[in-house]
């Protein structure tokens, strides 16, 4: 398993900076063969999400960083954007259905439907994680046949 993260300026820029970081995590990684489209895929996930954190949390602030942590192996990878808190109570990420007329409210819509799973992170952290899987986790083991039940006969001995 592979771990990277860095810092980024909770400015636009970071957000660039950002995916371009995930995406070199992910091409590098030497356990894992990831595909173009699954890089392409991370790299979006993780610009709304970090655009998220420049929008929407104290990270945006003057002065605010946001943290990007990215975990690969061989079926997929994690990664976690950790930012300040949210400016207002109300700002957790959260699924609109998106307006067809608006320029904006469909982050959260892309996230949900491009990510094998996502959240927040536990309510002691700040920020959001997100799950991308290239191959399917393993076939729990066989279970072992029963055994043959014996006659109360073969039980006693007799």
């Amino acid at each position: 398993m592979s771990v990277c993260f860095s810092a980024f300026p909770g400015r636009p820029e970071g957000v660039a900076l950002a995916r371009r970081f995930v995406g070199g995590a992910l091409r590098i990684a030497p356990e894992a063969d990831v595909s173009a489209e699954m890089v392409e895929r991370a790299e979006l996930i993780t610009s709304e999400l970090c655009a998220n954190a420049v929008l929407h949390t104290l990270s945006g602030g003057p002065d605010g960083t946001f943290r990007v942590r990215v975990q690969v192996d061989a079926r997929g990878a994690r990664t976690e954007v950790r930012t300040l808190r949210p400016r207002r109570s109300c700002d957790l990420p959260r699924v609109l259905e998106p307006d067809p007329d608006s320029e904006r409210g469909r982050g959260m819509f892309l996230v949900d439907r491009l990510a094998a799973r996502w959240g927040t992170l536990a309510p002691a952290e700040d920020g959001v994680y997100f799950v991308l899987r290239w191959l399917p986790p393993p076939a729990p083991p066989p279970r072992p046949a029963p055994l043959p039940r014996r006659s109360a006969v073969e039980r006693r001995g007799c």
